[in-house]
């Protein structure tokens, strides 16, 4: 048997998730025939050992083809291909690890993938508030001046902000206690000087609708400085005002009281706000269930 049966088990499905394979009168919507079950282990068999290759980029391969052949079951996602996966997110290579997360949170069994992606993001963390800042780490790449050692840490960031980028967005798309305490965990770390990674955590948090996620956010931006002239550094910090705006744009479509508007001279009371709306958010998301992650998947979730 070869991998090449992830491809005629793609084509033998073909069918809406949770239905039987066409043609397989054996198959149930819960479990896989004998047949299709050795099929599967001998295509798991055979990738297992590359997870293991020197090569980097064979490993990251291996992880996105068994994320294919985890899609593939026509019964939902498998815990156990789940768990190799997971098994990846802490490689020595950021592409592995970034193929990890973004497999896990593409479908995978939310039982193994909320708690591993949560664990990347607070090791990425980690590892990121461990690279010291130089004098040319803000030169721009290819200056004249340019450091190796400081190019280096500026390759180092960037890689690992890769990272934490996927995991931002797995966990976004699944609402879970645990997804929320890890988003609001990186909240505080990222600055203006990270403004994507600022602006894909809030937005992450408010799209969870957690009472928990809303309020850090909501702190976050009275943390904020308001009326700053900027410095040596770079111009006015509006990180506030930008995370205010984000917030706004997410409630929306809900029944709720509007955001105070952002003030550069005085800020409103955002705790005011928060606690007079605070019901408006679920005080508990709970255990990600697989109905819910293919509802946050197919954007249903209010």
């Amino acid at each position: 048997m070869t991998i090449a049966w992830l491809v005629s088990l793609g084509l033998v499905v073909a069918t809406a998730f949770g239905a039987p394979p066409d043609g397989c009168p054996s198959c149930s919507a819960t479990a896989l025939c004998a047949q299709h079950q050795k099929e599967e282990s001998a295509a798991v068999a055979e990738l297992v050992p590359k997870l293991k290759s020197k090569d980097a980029f064979e490993r990251q391969s291996t992880v996105s083809k068994l994320a294919g052949l985890d899609l593939a079951r026509p019964i939902g996602p498998s815990a156990e291909i789940a768990k190799l996966v997971a098994g990846m997110v802490d490689d020595e290579k950021a592409i592995v690890r970034t193929e990890a997360v973004k497999s896990l949170g593409g479908g995978m069994h939310p039982d193994v993938a909320v708690p591993a992606i949560a664990e990347c993001l607070g090791a990425t963390m980690k590892e990121l508030a461990k690279i010291p800042f130089g004098r040319g780490d803000w030169s721009p790449p290819g200056a004249a001046n340019d450091d190796p050692k400081a190019a280096e840490r500026r390759k180092q960031r960037e890689e690992l902000y890769a990272v934490a980028g996927a995991a931002i967005a797995a966990l976004r798309q699944l609402p879970d206690d645990r997804s929320v305490a890890a988003l609001v965990e990186a909240l505080p770390q990222w600055s203006r000087w990270h403004e994507e990674q600022l602006r894909a955590t809030t937005e992450a948090l408010m799209a969870l609708r957690a009472r928990k996620g809303v309020e850090a956010v909501i702190q976050r931006i009275k943390v904020a400085p308001v009326g700053d002239a900027g410095s040596k550094w770079g111009g006015p910090d509006k990180s506030g005002a930008m995370l205010r705006d984000v917030v706004a744009r997410a409630i929306q479509p809900m029944e709720i009281e509007p955001l105070p508007e952002w003030n550069d001279k005085e800020a409103p009371d955002w705790e005011k706000w928060f606690a007079k709306n605070q019901k408006h958010f679920a005080a508990k998301l709970g255990k990600c269930s697989l109905e819910e992650m293919k509802k946050a998947q197919a954007g249903e979730r209010p």
